[in-house]
């Protein structure tokens, strides 16, 4: 039985909020935990390094993820 929301009519479409917000949440805990293990700069208390370098991998997961969203869009999409 097919689910509700999939018909043969219908393409599946990403659902571009999940993607985005996964895909920010992901490039914080990535980029927190590398500044974490990396060498202490002068300047900066490990709490601030681990927050910009976070906040510098959720604009990098977001971007991803978005791309990743698009391409899944197109190739889910009927082709004429």
């Amino acid at each position: 039985m097919p689910s509700p929301n999939h018909s043969p009519e219908r393409p599946r479409i990403p659902n571009f909020k999940r993607f985005l917000v996964t895909g920010a949440v992901l490039g914080f805990i990535v980029g927190a935990v590398i500044s974490l293990l990396g060498d202490e700069v002068q300047g900066y208390t490990t709490t601030t390094g681990a927050l910009y370098i976070g906040a510098l991998g959720a604009f990098v997961g977001t971007g991803l993820a978005g791309v990743l969203g698009i391409v899944l869009d197109r190739s889910g999409r009927d082709r004429p």
